[in-house]
């Protein structure tokens, strides 16, 4: 099955370029795209693309690398999930880094 480089998605035999990108599709993806999954923990699961590209940046800005898995459907994306993933040594200060930005108080310019 061909795959589009840019998005990652599997594609009939007979369809040669990305309906999503344009790009042209080819016969299969390298190696690096895919996840080494036995050393991956999952850290939270959203509802919403959004939350998670902030959750990966955030962890991303303390160095920890996340890793984002969409199980949503482009046509209705209220249908499904999106996981975030991260390598099982960063685990727990993952989870830490997280749980700290949670219990954080906003701050106003009124102080």
């Amino acid at each position: 099955m061909p795959y589009c480089p840019n998005c990652k998605i599997e594609f009939e035999e007979s369809v040669k370029n990305c309906s999503d990108c344009g790009t042209e599709l080819i016969d299969s993806l390298p190696k690096e795209f895919f996840l080494d999954e036995d050393n991956l923990a999952l850290l939270t699961i959203c509802t919403q693309m959004y939350e998670a590209e902030f959750i990966k940046a955030n962890l991303e800005s303390a160095d920890i690398n996340a890793f984002i898995l969409s199980k949503q459907d482009r046509n209705y994306p209220f249908l499904g999930t999106i996981k975030i993933f991260v390598k099982k040594e960063d685990e727990n200060s993952a989870r830490d880094y997280l749980e700290n930005i949670n219990n954080q108080s906003p701050s106003t310019d009124e102080e």
